[in-house]
């Protein structure tokens, strides 16, 4: 019977996905009311009662404790990161780490060594970017952890990637647009007989690849639409909660509500926030939708189940706007203004205030050196090395974790 269901899900999701293509001519608008019949269908229902029971649990164990935070690239998540990074350190978290200095970007999870954990504890916590490996993580941590990520319109977070990257640099770097049709004509062959992209890391349907999608066996596959269904069900599974970069604010509030965090707990200064915005055209952006089929698919996909829970939780526009007004006190009370740093982006200088307050220092490091500060305290090293200002020292980390 379960066979049976389970047939009929996927199914289902290749037409929804068929529907989609015929419909919007790869142009994959945020069409809530398709998602909505597709959330009513009954065969449907067996994912959401399996997400639903596994949601409840971890409500009952409040605050949350074990989590996963699947990171994926240009989304908002090193923001995110250093969010979680805060709260899991004021909540004396452990966190899943490699041996200093492994840094953000894990790859395989597999090829590290992690420094075990405190005697008769478990890691609580994996924040970094990696391949995402589900089963790995739950060999890791607990089989309650709550695994949540971050999605974003495909082609605005293409022209982020592309910009932060700076792969212009392969093309005509004179003219953005330009240079973003020359990548897209080099690779006129992706997804249609080979998997194959030059300069596409972390740039070209980068969040299906952070979220795991075999796309060798995409193309490989006969019935491409069944296969990209199949992932799908896969992701409503494994992963308890999508979030949308677009709507960051009301995100979080949302995340607060499900897993009992406070407005402090979520408070944030931009990360990695560019100090330009490249101009590309509407032809070209039209161009970058088509380009990124699998990732659109995914996001339109999220996007519209993200509105569905919007709608169930009373009041959460409101409480949204009521973060942003406490955001912007603690930023206020923290920065004092914010100059040109790394890779061509913002970095906050703080108040007189926010260089004594460890909240405020924190928010302001960036997530590479806390990586590094909390790797090295967790393996008892006390070497700090170069510091910079505004930011977290390796003392700080020290006091924040054995302080009674």
């Amino acid at each position: 019977m379960q066979k049976t269901t389970q047939t009929i899900v996927l199914l289902f999701l290749c037409l929804f996905t068929f529907f989609l293509v015929w419909k919007s001519g790869y142009r994959y608008q945020n069409e809530v009311e398709n998602v909505e019949s597709l959330k009513n269908v009954e065969n449907l229902n067996y994912v959401e009662n399996e997400k639903n029971g596994t949601l409840s649990k971890v409500q009952n164990m409040c605050p949350l404790k074990n989590f996963v935070f699947v990171k994926t690239h240009k989304t908002g998540s090193s923001t995110m990161s250093n969010i979680l990074l805060r709260y899991a350190e004021n909540n004396k978290l452990n966190q899943l780490m490699g041996r200093y200095p492994t840094g953000t970007e894990y790859g395989d999870l597999s090829r590290h060594y992690y420094p075990p954990p405190p005697p008769d504890e478990h890691y609580n916590v994996f924040l970094m970017h990696a391949d995402y490996n589900h089963q790995f993580l739950l060999s890791k941590l607990p089989s309650s952890t709550v695994f949540f990520t971050f999605t974003r319109d495909p082609v605005s977070r293409y022209i982020s990637a592309f910009h932060f990257f700076k792969l212009d640099r392969y093309y005509d770097s004179s003219n953005f647009d330009n240079a973003v049709n020359l990548h897209m004509a080099d690779n006129a062959k992706y997804l249609i007989n080979t998997n194959q992209c030059r300069h596409c890391a972390r740039t070209v349907n980068s969040v299906a690849h952070d979220l795991g999608f075999d796309f060798k066996g995409y193309v490989k596959t006969v019935d491409k639409d069944k296969f990209l269904g199949d992932f799908l069900v896969k992701l409503r599974k494994e992963i308890d909660l999508v979030l949308i970069s677009e709507y960051y604010d009301l995100s979080l509030v949302l995340l607060a509500r499900r897993y009992c965090l406070t407005f402090d707990d979520i408070s944030y200064l931009k990360s990695l926030e560019s100090t330009s915005r490249p101009y590309v055209s509407e032809a070209t952006r039209e161009k970058l939708r088509q380009f990124q089929y699998v990732d659109a698919v995914i996001y339109d996909f999220y996007n519209a189940t993200f509105w569905d829970l919007v709608k169930k939780e009373e009041g959460l526009l409101e409480e949204a706007e009521r973060f942003k007004e406490h955001n912007k006190m603690v930023h206020d009370k923290c920065v004092a203004g914010k100059q040109i740093g790394t890779y061509d982006t913002y970095q906050f200088v703080l108040t007189e205030f926010g260089r004594t307050d460890f909240q405020c220092r924190a928010m302001c490091s960036r997530v590479l050196p806390f990586a590094h500060l909390i790797e090295k305290r967790n393996q008892g090293l006390r070497n700090d090395g170069p510091h910079q200002k505004d930011y977290l020292t390796l003392q700080d980390l020290y006091d924040i974790r054995y302080r009674q």
